[in-house]
């Protein structure tokens, strides 16, 4: 095992004062492997970082409980994190660095840029896909900042000091859509329980149970439900409902940790003579983890300790208008938020866009990016599919009340339009009503988008290439629309969804400011509706970047499904969205044949090329995607009814 010593500067303040100021102190690393992919010399190299944060630092202080964590011998405050990061073995070809926010452990940039396959040790070139981050010039770096991911060599992890003895209360909810008898305090398969009952308050413990979202909760009986012997679990009979537990809990860790590990991991790859010297960053973090880059921003982390700008650079994708339980007492940075599930976390609330605006509830202005740090803001990207608008409040980032918000000048905001959150694999498509011809899955595959937009983006932050204009729904241009007045086409036959995903004005107690909820669950002060985009008359979402197969349609791709086969069944299922099949006859109305079909597919995927939002070595990837769907559009039998409609396009 080599063992390096790295980083530790010493600095002197006003009135003789010294404090430390530290970042990664040392880093073991466990392995390096050299591998050749397409002529690219590459090494992958995996190992710990040991963190030192300063508790009295500026830089610090929003760091919650930082003051009362914990600390060595210097006073110091002391976390770890383990790292894999894959680069150019020469160093003259390291433009910058892509750091990746790791979404619960997992490593995502290779599948979502790479064309690559899941893999959890990326160290052959079998597993790096076409490698388009290496083309770019960019190092791949991961680094744990999650304290509740179960510790492991093939997943990212921190190690976080907790402040012991330290008492509070918890909260955890369930959407039972099947009957159950165990339920987890932990939000996620992934994700442990890091905060167990306090079982010396149990008895204050209580569980409520409610037939909706917006539904009155009512009490279940304490007889009819337990803790579990290691007190992760509550046992009963638990049948379709809404549980919500509030129980108390001790010994919480100190979360917001994980941010600053962020914030030193940039500036330490940025260091002059460090082994992976790099001249500029590159953040990207994906659902939960982009919820992190926007709490990142809001709080000033792209400020480190030593005054530098941390990250040059951020891909938000598929936030929403979100932020999250990263930095606040007993934490849980796993918890999200849904219509049908994790309700009433920190996650969607005021602000939600960069500029400043003025709250009508509370009466205060403020927007997600401070003034005072202009100077740190990156140049950002922020991606949402068509289910971040109706699953994640995404048009809450451009708009305020009835009005256009444009983002700031060094932001970029694209929306793809009827796109469901994750690429759905063809063969996970299920059909869901027979009279509609619904199929729950949609394969629409924005990463083609995102490939494109991650070299755009590069070339903003490493070589000052300005990157496209923003494309967006926006009420000016009639694309966005107020839920209430949001239709679908008459030939679809079908109702809208009840409501979308919507955010909140919340009161989570007197304490919040400081980062302790004291109302647990807290106060709706007030529900706020997102808009949503307006749809064309094929069914398809006007106002975003359009993918080919909705330029040369066939089908329709809706960003939502209905749960369908599940209790609340006219609320939209999370992360999903669904594929309409149209009759063939339809489709033979418009094409001769497959062959008529493709070359009209291929004219719009060179428009998308030449527009930029796709790359040149993904073309031949669209005409076999759409080759697939003629295939299956003919193959599934023409089993439903459907309205006619003079107006289709």
């Amino acid at each position: 095992m080599e063992k390096v010593k790295v980083f530790l500067v010493l600095s002197c303040v006003l009135f003789f004062s010294v404090y430390t100021q530290a970042a990664v102190v040392e880093q073991k690393v466990l392995s390096k492997t050299a591998f050749t992919i397409k002529d690219m010399k590459l090494e992958a190299i995996s190992g710990e970082f040991i963190f030192h944060f300063d508790p009295n630092s500026v830089s610090n202080l929003q760091i919650v409980d930082i003051d009362i964590a914990p600390t060595n011998s210097a006073g110091l405050v002391e976390a770890k994190a383990n790292f894999f990061i894959i680069q150019h073995q020469d160093h003259k070809k390291r433009k910058g660095a892509l750091v990746e926010v790791s979404n619960r452990g997992s490593k995502a940039s290779l599948r979502y840029f790479n064309h690559a396959q899941r893999s959890n040790t990326p160290n052959k070139a079998s597993v790096l896909g076409d490698g388009l981050i290496q083309d770019l010039g960019l190092s791949l770096v991961w680094v744990g900042w999650q304290g509740d991911v179960p510790v492991s060599k093939n997943t990212m992890y921190a190690s976080l000091p907790r402040i012991i003895g330290l008492d509070g209360w918890a909260r955890s909810d369930w959407t039972v859509d099947r009957r159950k008898s165990l339920l987890s305090l932990a939000h996620h398969d992934n994700v442990e329980t890091v905060y167990p009952v306090d079982f010396i308050k149990q008895k204050e413990a209580w569980l409520t149970k409610r037939m909706g979202r917006d539904n009155l909760r009512s009490v279940v009986p304490r007889t009819d439900w337990k803790f579990s012997a290691d007190g992760k679990q509550i046992s009963g009979n638990f049948v379709s409902g809404i549980y919500e537990l509030v129980y108390p809990t001790k010994d919480p860790m100190v979360s917001g940790l994980g941010l600053a590990i962020l914030r030193d991991t940039a500036e330490y790859i940025k260091t002059d003579g460090k082994d992976y010297l790099v001249p500029k960053t590159i953040a990207f973090g994906v659902s939960q983890t982009g919820r992190f880059l926007r709490q990142f921003l809001h709080q000033g982390f792209n400020e480190t300790e030593n005054g530098e700008i941390a990250f040059d650079g951020m891909l938000i994708h598929s936030a929403g208008a979100g932020r999250g339980s990263f930095n606040h007492r007993f934490a849980q940075p796993s918890r999200d938020a849904h219509r049908m599930s994790s309700f009433l976390y920190p996650t969607d609330i005021f602000p939600f866009t960069s500029a400043r605006v003025r709250s009508k509830y509370t009466n205060k202005k403020v927007g997600l990016l401070k003034r005072k740090h202009e100077v740190f803001y990156p140049k950002t990207f922020y991606t949402n599919t068509g289910y971040e608008y109706w699953g994640r409040a995404a048009g809450l980032i451009h708009t305020h009340d009835v009005f256009d918000i444009a983002p700031l000048e060094n932001e970029r905001i694209f929306h793809f339009s009827s796109t469901q959150h994750f690429v759905e694999t063809p063969n996970n498509l299920v059909l869901i009503d027979k009279k509609s011809g619904m199929y729950r899955g949609n394969p629409l595959d924005f990463k083609l988008h995102l490939r494109a937009l991650l070299a755009h983006l590069a070339g903003w932050v490493l070589d000052e290439k300005q990157p496209p204009k923003s494309v967006y729904p926006r009420f000016a241009n009639q694309t966005l629309t107020n839920f209430a007045h949001f239709q679908l086409p008459s030939w679809l036959d079908m109702e809208k969804p009840f409501k979308p995903h919507t955010a909140y004005e919340v009161d989570y107690g007197e304490h919040w400011q400081q980062g302790i909820i004291d109302n647990q669950p807290p106060i709706i002060v007030a529900e706020i509706m997102p808009p949503v985009p307006k749809m064309d008359t094929n069914g398809h979402e006007l106002g975003g970047i359009k993918h080919p197969l909705i330029k040369a349609p066939i089908a329709t791709f809706l960003p939502w499904v209905f749960r369908y086969d599940l209790f609340a069944s006219n609320e939209i299922q999370d992360f999903r969205g669904a594929l309409k099949k149209w009759r063939k006859n339809r489709i033979l109305d418009r094409y001769a044949d497959k062959k008529s079909y493709l070359n009209h597919l291929n004219k719009m995927t060179l428009k998308s090329l030449a527009n930029g939002w796709i790359l040149a070595r993904d073309v031949t990837r669209v005409r076999q995607q759409g080759s697939w769907l003629w295939d299956w559009s003919m193959d599934q039998p023409d089993y439903f009814h459907e309205l006619e409609a003079d107006d289709i396009e």
